[in-house]
């Protein structure tokens, strides 16, 4: 039995193993091309894409940076992606906590009614949205962005957060509220430090929405200084069809603050669930 039983989990460690190495090298292989083509000029990239470069040259990222205007544009991006994450985690953690704590009719109502906010594509509300965004005159200003990410994380990331609080110990609390904690410093000191694995993965996905977001962003924001990297980037495509080679590095640029951010995150959303399960 012992003999079979090794075989059988040797074949599936092995099968494990395949998929996630056919996974890494479809994701690994464009990326690879982009960050490989973006030092080459022109004429290299036309004669041969997976060729090393002759001789490493800067001219296209100097090209991107120029044309993206993105010290502008990484500014306005990283604004909106960092205040829109801070009051999604405040207000979803919140939120689901405050549902998962008090279960009754009207928060498990209220618990539904948000959740079926996932399942709306935003193609679906668009035009409302654009008549309330202007009723309400959140066009042309940053914060416009802020609090509309506000409103289209608040589904998924209250989902989130509720599960998590799910399985944190109700005693813990009890102790905390004995002590004469109300419920606001008792989710802030104690709750929310056990679900930080979970608010780092929501803070993730909302980085990866807010950061590639096209569609809402050009909306509400029309103004040239106010672009984000999507828009700038959407227009540099659109006048520079054929220009690959600022394209490349266009793309490499965007790329680069996302992967700094993740390389941070992925230890500290390992670090909660480590912490999860030790406390849990």
């Amino acid at each position: 039995g012992g003999a079979v039983m090794k075989r059988s989990e040797k074949i599936r460690i092995g099968v494990s193993l395949l998929i996630l190495a056919v996974s890494v090298t479809i994701v690994i292989v464009p990326l690879y091309l982009v960050v490989l083509n973006s030092f080459k000029p022109y004429s290299e990239i036309a004669k041969n894409i997976s060729a090393l470069p002759k001789e490493i040259t800067l001219i296209n990222y100097q090209q991107a940076w120029k044309r993206l205007n993105f010290s502008t544009v990484f500014k306005n991006t990283m604004i909106i992606a960092v205040f829109s994450n801070i009051g999604s985690i405040v207000f979803a953690g919140m939120m689901g906590y405050w549902i998962v704590r008090h279960p009754c009719r009207f928060t498990k109502a209220w618990y539904l009614i948000i959740i079926a906010g996932m399942s709306v594509p935003f193609q679906g509300i668009m035009i409302t949205f654009a008549k309330m965004a202007g009723f309400l005159k959140l066009t042309n200003h940053l914060y416009g962005v802020v609090i509309s990410n506000w409103v289209f994380s608040m589904p998924m990331s209250m989902f989130l957060t509720a599960g998590a609080v799910k399985s944190v110990p109700y005693e813990i609390e009890e102790s905390a509220r004995i002590d004469g904690c109300g419920p606001l410093k008792t989710y802030w000191t104690i709750v929310f430090p056990l679900i930080k694995g979970t608010v780092f993965t929501v803070a993730s996905l909302n980085v990866i929405t807010y950061w590639n977001d096209y569609l809402m962003t050009q909306f509400l924001l029309t103004k040239k200084g106010l672009r984000t990297l999507q828009i700038a980037m959407q227009s540099l495509f659109n006048e520079a069809f054929f220009a690959w080679d600022t394209a490349l590095g266009a793309i490499s640029l965007s790329i680069l603050p996302l992967f700094i951010f993740f390389i941070f995150s992925q230890k500290q959303v390992l670090d909660g669930v480590a912490a999860g399960a030790v406390k849990g």
